[in-house]
């Protein structure tokens, strides 16, 4: 993430300064999530949410909030820039067609494996995300923009298929993934029952069964920005100004 001196050459004066930013914070729509399934339990699925209509009844909810107000500081950054808001530091590329990218991915990971000497074998990996993204374009005094959240999640579980009565005095009969949160089976009569590792039964194509789940939800919010007067010396005083979206 540089911002090499011959990027800049022939465009406009880079935007160093303190900028008040007017970020338009929309309610969710429902639609910035997606969720995927995947594993190899035999004839298991992941159930489809099903809601019942009553198409003679409409009911409209609408909800809007005021935008939110704060200050930043553009700064120059070895090579690259940054993007200063608060407490909060986001490095900054300047991309070939003009507009700015401000990016920071913060991540979190967890992994538990066990082991039984009988052959039984687990592990349970997870892994979290939260990326906050600024891009957008300066425009001598103005930015026009969006403000980009972004968060995934990641869990993942392979145990094996069969395991013997030893490992079933620590495991039990049922193991340790959570296959019935998130998989069913069809009981032959129209409905649906949870899945599960039977250690006697073989659940799963291959000698291990893997379950993983993955989420991801993005986010989009209009951004602009004016440049200000204010200079370093006012830092202190504009770290925590500002207004909040809605009251």
């Amino acid at each position: 993430m540089r911002l090499f001196p011959l990027l800049l050459a022939g465009c406009a004066t880079t935007p160093w300064g303190t900028w008040a930013f007017t970020l338009a914070v929309t309610p969710a729509t429902g639609d910035e999530c997606a969720v995927s399934t995947t594993h190899n339990f035999t004839g298991a699925y992941a159930p489809e949410s099903t809601t019942v209509v009553d198409e003679s009844w409409t009911t409209t909810t609408t909800s809007s909030d005021s935008p939110a107000l704060f200050f930043a500081r553009l700064e120059a950054y070895g090579q690259g820039s940054m993007l200063i808001v608060g407490d909060e530091a986001l490095p900054g590329t300047h991309n070939e067609d003009g507009s700015w990218t401000f990016a920071w991915e913060g991540e979190s990971t967890d992994e538990t494996v066990a082991t039984h000497a009988s052959g039984y074998d687990y592990t349970a990996y997870a892994a979290s995300t939260s990326t906050l993204k600024i891009k957008g374009t300066f425009n001598t005094e103005t930015f026009t923009g969006d403000y980009l959240p972004q968060t995934t999640s990641l869990q993942k579980w392979d145990e094996s298929d069969t395991w013997s009565d030893e490992a079933a005095a620590y495991v039990g009969d049922n193991g340790e993934a959570p296959v019935g949160t998130y998989l069913v089976l069809s009981d032959g009569a129209g409905g649906e029952i949870a899945a599960n590792n039977n250690r006697a039964v073989y659940d799963c194509e291959t000698a291990t069964c893997a379950l993983t789940v993955e989420s991801t939800c993005d986010y989009r919010y209009a951004l602009t920005g004016q440049l200000t007067e204010f200079g370093p010396d006012d830092a202190g005083w504009l770290e925590g100004a500002g207004q909040p979206a809605g009251l």
